[in-house]
């Protein structure tokens, strides 16, 4: 009665037709998310989290506040340490994904992933178990950093969390990998490192670059889904309860809606319209085009 038992809340199952991408490379897709954090006289902070999919390499801050330039600069440093990734895959937090700025507005972090040729996939709103790689990671931050020090202020977390990041790197054994530790995974890999001296992403307005959003959503019972504050109508009868991927293709400015069948490694194209941004599209720089796998595979018409 003094204290009573925590009750975790019951995790929920995703659809059978979930679009998981396909991951088969280092730097094919990198996760990323923020742990909020609060030091006592000294405010809130925000834990800086990327972590590449395939081997579990994480690049890690920590930063107040969390504005569109400091997210901005957190991808840019992580990109020059760690190398570009092919995708990034996030959820709905209105610094990404544009907050309610009306609708088809692409945000400051979306664009910079376009402009440096990285693909954008939002996890479905209110649905972290979606991204259970990097939830697992910052249940791991939690206990085995946060816990374990009673931090000052932010510049002891800055200096602190350099250290934990070297143990996840180079000493941690990973389950699910045969004990070996993330550097062991793939001793041979030689990223793409984003030019060092690259800072386009301080212009006050990034263009559209040519390239691909991609937000994975749930159809409503009266066959709708929502993306950028815009809803979406699909038939009723045959899309309602199931998951769709909807691919925005900036270069012809198309919305292309792709459904994933059960048991199917394949996507089928479902729907597609027209997805004017009143923008023109750049083309994505030559020094910036890189080959990765695409992370599903061709649409069946």
């Amino acid at each position: 009665l003094i204290q009573p038992r925590h009750r975790k809340s019951k995790k929920r199952k995703l659809p059978d037709d979930y679009p998981w991408p396909g991951v088969q490379a280092p730097n094919h897709l990198h996760l990323l998310d923020f742990v909020t954090r609060t030091i006592r006289g000294a405010g809130r902070f925000y834990a800086c989290n990327l972590l590449d999919q395939f081997h579990r390499w994480p690049f890690l801050r920590a930063e107040t506040p969390k504005s569109a330039a400091v997210v901005s600069q957190f991808l840019v440093s992580g990109w020059q340490d760690v190398g570009l990734p092919g995708g990034l895959y996030i959820d709905n937090d209105a610094v990404w994904n544009g907050g309610g700025r009306g609708q088809r507005v692409l945000s400051t972090i979306v664009r910079l992933c376009l402009l440096v040729g990285v693909e954008v996939i939002f996890i479905p709103s209110y649905t972290y178990e979606a991204n259970p790689v990097i939830e697992s990671f910052n249940r791991l931050w939690d206990s085995n950093f946060w816990r374990r020090t009673s931090f000052r202020d932010l510049s002891h977390v800055q200096s602190e969390l350099a250290f934990f990041e070297h143990y996840c790197r180079h000493r941690r054994s990973l389950a699910g990998f045969d004990g070996l530790t993330a550097d062991q995974i793939a001793p041979d890999f030689v990223p793409a490192l984003l030019p060092a001296d690259f800072d386009q992403h301080q212009q006050k307005r990034l263009p559209i670059t040519a390239g691909k959003v991609h937000f994975i959503r749930f159809v409503s019972s009266a066959g709708a889904f929502s993306i950028l504050n815009e809803r979406w109508q699909l038939d009723k009868e045959q899309w309602s309860g199931k998951t769709i991927r909807a691919t925005v293709a900036t270069q012809g400015q198309r919305l292309l809606v792709y459904h994933q069948p059960k048991e199917s490694t394949a996507c089928k194209l479902v729907a597609q319209f027209d997805y004017p941004l009143g923008e023109e599209t750049s083309p994505l720089a030559d020094e910036l085009r890189r080959e990765h796998p695409a992370f599903w595979l061709p649409a069946q018409e």
